[in-house]
């Protein structure tokens, strides 16, 4: 068989998953354990598609010390919210129909831990060629590397890639990587900087 010529790569959190309200609660039990807190608006609106680094400072009030014990104890905790995660099975079938055409990776600043337990709940981890996580990448997104990345582990162009994506951040991460990019909307959390930009339901 000839060497595929093209790639698909998607965001996992917002895009292959809908996995806002585990999230949330997962931090929310991790926090008040060191007896902070975060509501519901708070994480939807600032923490939703970033990174722990990037948002885990604020709401620990600059106490940074407590960020890598909270992120651990939020992984902990992750498994127990799996019922509250749905699956985009829409993006899944359009995955299972091209990947004859198409090498397939998935792309997250999630940590590799919550990705396999996801991947392994909706027995998905035969449906992509590669997975890129947290560990992986130096910076995480909006910095366009773990696509980079993905793309050049298939020896690829970027014009040989299209994106899924949901987020500002992941927006940003995909089109500085130089692919096309389609962004997945979900009624209530549209991003600002979606112009120009295919987008799917």
């Amino acid at each position: 068989m000839d060497k595929k010529k093209k790639l698909i790569m998607v965001d996992l959190d917002g895009t292959l998953v809908d996995s806002l309200e585990a999230n949330y609660l997962a931090y929310r039990k991790a926090l008040n354990e060191l007896e902070y807190n975060i509501s519901w608006e708070t994480y939807a609106k600032k923490c939703d598609g970033k990174s722990y680094k990037d948002f885990l400072p604020e709401l620990l009030k600059g106490n940074i010390e407590h960020m890598e014990e909270v992120h651990e104890k939020k992984k902990k905790y992750y498994p127990k919210y799996l019922e509250y995660i749905k699956l985009n099975v829409h993006l899944v079938a359009i995955l299972q129909a091209i990947k004859d055409q198409y090498y397939t990776a998935l792309v997250s600043t999630a940590s590799r831990a919550n990705v396999e337990i996801i991947l392994n709940h909706f027995d998905l981890m035969g449906l992509f060629d590669w997975v890129v996580t947290q560990e992986d990448v130096k910076k995480s997104k909006p910095d366009p590397s773990c696509y980079i990345m993905a793309r050049e582990h298939f020896g690829l162009n970027a014009d040989e890639a299209v994106i899924f994506e949901d987020s500002a951040t992941g927006l940003a991460a995909a089109l500085a990587s130089g692919s096309d990019v389609y962004m997945l909307k979900r009624q209530g959390r549209v991003s600002e900087n979606e112009e120009n930009v295919p987008s799917v339901c």
